[in-house]
């Protein structure tokens, strides 16, 4: 392993790493005490399915406009905004803990993610040269996913001495710490020598990538946001010991996505992508059949890694598909594809986990199984295929 493929990037790339690493620690820590604040407020699955649902499509509604918005806004401010919105939408759901409240939070929330993520992504791809994209990524994936480990650590000790209110609560220190890193970021606007041309063809390339998106975020809908109650309900494990759970499987993920790049430059990206999450598929199928919880989280840490340490690899594999005016617009509408059906799983998933704990976990199986065998068909020929203009 070699780190001379690290070095070189530039003090906004280093910032924008450090924000990761904060901004993931800040929504893991809220995303995995949530559930169990919305437990502790009388709500069962079918209800926090309502809840999560609502502010994943408040979300997907405003992923159909806020790529192209900021490309012309400038993506600094685009991330400066979305950060707004969501410090708005936690706030309101820590002060107001009615129903109506929470969800109009969660739409808040739904919508600065909308805004925050694509630019986050575009902002960071315009600080690295093609050839080094995918080591930058990987690497502000790794420290994010470290971040994120840290955050369910907090999460699951702090409730043996705070509430889950209080604790949900702490979650809101971390955003305007995300808004002061990003001022510190050069403001990067349009371009304007030239203009994004939204044709079918362009929609054409994005839909390669959105459909094999669309099935996963259907599969991780249906399970992942209820495993935290899932462990505890089927095990009688402790909110200590999922959080330990979840931070270990983080801290080894965001040590292997140091070595991933690597990985790919050997195997490929597509044949990476596909043998990492196929793998997944297997494991997710095996959980519900788990006889104790050691074994669960065996099978969970592992398939958790499988599944997620790829991102970076998938990012930066379909950025080299776009230009630079494109890029904020392709991870808009590319996330506008996993988010909408994430939202409808997760309404799925409420329903099913409130009469099965075993069917869930077969569902995303066979869905992220298919999502692979059509990322296998798009793109088993076109490994380092990267952007070319289109002919006059």
């Amino acid at each position: 392993m070699s780190l001379q493929n690290y070095r070189g990037f530039t003090r906004d790339a280093w910032l924008l790493v450090v924000y990761s690493f904060i901004s993931w620690l800040g929504d893991n820590m809220a995303w995995f005490i949530f559930p169990f604040y919305l437990k502790s407020l009388g709500f069962d699955y079918t209800g926090i399915g309502i809840v999560f649902s609502l502010s994943t499509l408040a979300q997907a509604s405003v992923l159909f406009f806020s790529g192209p918005l900021g490309t012309r806004m400038g993506y600094k401010r685009a991330v400066l905004l979305g950060i707004s919105l969501m410090l708005l939408g936690r706030f309101v759901q820590v002060m107001y803990p009615s129903i109506v409240m929470l969800a109009l939070g969660g739409v808040l929330i739904g919508m600065g993610i909308a805004f925050e993520s694509p630019s986050y992504m575009a902002l960071l791809s315009g600080e690295v040269s093609d050839e080094k994209r995918h080591y930058l990524f990987s690497l502000s994936s790794a420290t994010g996913t470290i971040g994120s480990a840290v955050g369910f650590l907090l999460a699951g000790f702090l409730p043996g001495y705070l509430s889950y209110r209080e604790v949900f609560a702490l979650a809101l220190i971390i955003l305007p710490i995300r808004f002061v890193l990003v001022l510190f970021v050069k403001s990067v606007l349009a371009n304007t020598d030239r203009r994004l041309n939204v044709n079918r063809k362009l929609l054409l390339r994005i839909g390669r990538f959105a459909l094999p998106s669309a099935l996963i975020g259907l599969g991780a809908g249906v399970t992942i946001p209820y495993m935290g109650l899932y462990f505890n309900q089927r095990f009688g494990t402790s909110l200590e010991s999922i959080g330990w759970l979840f931070a270990l499987q983080q801290f080894i993920m965001g040590l292997g996505m140091f070595v991933l790049p690597m990985i790919a430059d050997r195997l490929g990206s597509v044949r990476t992508i596909v043998s990492f999450n196929g793998s997944a598929s297997f494991l997710i199928a095996a959980m519900p059949f788990s006889p104790t919880f050691i074994v669960a989280a065996i099978i969970y840490i592992i398939r958790t890694i499988l599944m997620n340490i790829v991102d970076p690899i998938w990012n930066a594999f379909m950025m080299g598909f776009f230009s630079k005016e494109e890029r904020s617009t392709v991870m808009a509408l590319n996330n506008l594809a996993w988010t909408v059906t994430y939202g409808i799983g997760q309404y799925i998933g409420g329903r099913l986990f409130d009469v099965s704990l075993t069917w869930p976990f077969l569902i995303t199986a066979s869905l992220y199984a298919l999502s692979m065998v059509v990322f296998w068909n798009f793109f088993s020929g076109t490994e380092t295929k990267g952007y070319e203009p289109p002919s006059a």
